[in-house]
């Protein structure tokens, strides 16, 4: 590896630890710390591979303020390993001011790629992505949620989201009120061992979702518009 400081930016397993990299492995061995947005599941990962290292802890709240310190250490000519709680960092997770930092500052920045929820989920979606747009997780007021809906509606290929369970009834209500009830797929525990892929549409996918029974994360990818033939939805309104 270079001597220089090197900031890796390395994806992680979303949830079997087998998918790790070989190359992610040889990062951690060789590198002085890591940053994590969960310490704990970084220990985890370290800890199944044979590895200890330093764990510095950043999360949405303190990554702006940590981004010069880590910064500095890297300057100095240490390499730091950058992961998320699982998959990519930078993508619906922090990590964004740290890479930014780097850059202000001369630091290399280096990619480890890897796992990726989104991508893996459209892989195995069966739906006609070769565009696809990628949002995330929507806000949790639904006027929001119905406000950026509104500006998306009209785009003719997949967007993805991700959700929690507590709101995924919830968030594919106002979606198919939007959107009306159009073709999608919700996969659920990717990689781990109740993973499961529904398909349908929205109103079919609703009827798969008990408000008290839902456990695990979710990536909804909703076809885009004209994709598939609309049918009638409860929640649907047609603007």
């Amino acid at each position: 590896m270079d001597s220089s400081g090197i900031l890796y930016v390395v994806a992680t397993p979303i949830g079997n630890l087998k998918d790790i990299t070989f190359r992610a492995v040889e990062v951690f061995r060789e590198v002085d710390f890591v940053v994590a947005e969960s310490s704990l599941r970084a220990l985890k990962l370290l800890s199944h591979l044979e590895i200890r290292k330093p764990i510095i802890s950043v999360n949405s709240y303190n990554e702006e303020r940590k981004a010069k310190g880590i910064t500095e250490q890297l300057k100095k000519g240490k390499r730091c390993a950058l992961i998320t709680s699982a998959g990519t960092p930078c993508i619906s997770d922090p990590g964004n001011f740290i890479v930014r930092k780097c850059y202000e500052e001369g630091v290399e920045v280096k990619s480890v790629p890897g796992p990726s929820a989104s991508v893996g989920a459209v892989s195995i979606s069966g739906l006609f992505a070769d565009r696809f747009l990628f949002f995330g997780f929507l806000p949790q007021k639904r006027g929001k949620q119905k406000k950026i809906l509104l500006e998306l509606v009209a785009l003719p290929y997949p967007i993805i989201f991700y959700e929690s369970p507590r709101r995924i009834k919830g968030t594919l209500e106002t979606i198919c009120e939007v959107f009306g009830n159009r073709q999608a797929v919700v996969v659920k525990e990717m990689t781990k061992i109740h993973e499961k892929v529904y398909r349908g549409q929205i109103n079919e996918l609703l009827e798969a979702f008990p408000e008290d029974e839902v456990k695990g994360e979710f990536v909804i990818i909703i076809d885009g518009k004209g994709k598939k033939s609309v049918a009638e939805c409860p929640f649907c309104v047609d603007y």
